[in-house]
């Protein structure tokens, strides 16, 4: 279980986010769902380990009813894509995934061919689309093999048709690997579980 007690961030007289809680289990999907300007993004980067100097922050955070509070962002079981997250440059898309896969037991060319993306695997990232990079980045997030995954609005700027593929890309992914995922978006048709909301 992945557990925020009581997460308050403010600058200043602003509070942003105010005595938040949550309880993530394996295989759940809670979405936070927000306007811009209200913080979403400042609180995954805290949940993940990333302080920004101008914020204040108080609450706690457990995982696996481990107090990670003050444990370094490389040392918690937990992954988190940004909303305008990147692939290096100089790599192509097999090389991007292979530097960072931390799974023994997942080989990312199977995952690419099982998801038919293996004709991405030689093209560098100016070379794919929006639509192909956000599963591309959803794909390295499984390979760092983390318990917690966070997603700051991954499936923001694809039409309509890019955006089913990839939800219906992630949701498999999310449930062949039992994950526990917290979801930041201001959309209604990208809340996955509909039970699981929290608005700020």
């Amino acid at each position: 279980m992945f557990e925020c007690k009581n997460i308050s961030i403010s600058h200043g007289d602003r509070k942003y986010i105010n005595g938040l809680n949550i309880r993530i289990n394996s295989n759940e999907i809670w979405t936070i769902s927000a306007p811009s300007g209200k913080g979403k993004t400042t609180l995954l980067k805290y949940l993940a380990g990333f302080k920004e100097d101008y914020f204040s922050y108080s609450g706690q955070l457990y995982l696996d009813g481990v107090d990670i509070t003050q444990t370094l962002p490389s040392k918690r079981d937990i992954a988190m894509v940004f909303q305008d997250d990147f692939l290096f440059p100089n790599m192509n898309v097999l090389e991007n995934l292979n530097f960072t896969n931390r799974c023994d037991f997942i080989n990312p060319i199977n995952l690419l061919q099982e998801n038919n993306l293996s004709y991405l695997s030689s093209q560098y990232p100016d070379q794919i689309s929006g639509g192909e990079l956000s599963r591309i980045l959803l794909i390295r997030l499984i390979l760092l093999n983390t318990s917690v995954l966070l997603l700051d609005e991954p499936f923001n700027g694809l039409d309509n048709e890019n955006k089913r593929k990839t939800i219906n890309f992630f949701l498999n992914m999310f449930k062949k690997y039992q994950k526990k995922v917290l979801l930041i978006t201001h959309l209604e048709d990208e809340i996955l579980d509909r039970n699981k909301i929290i608005s700020l």
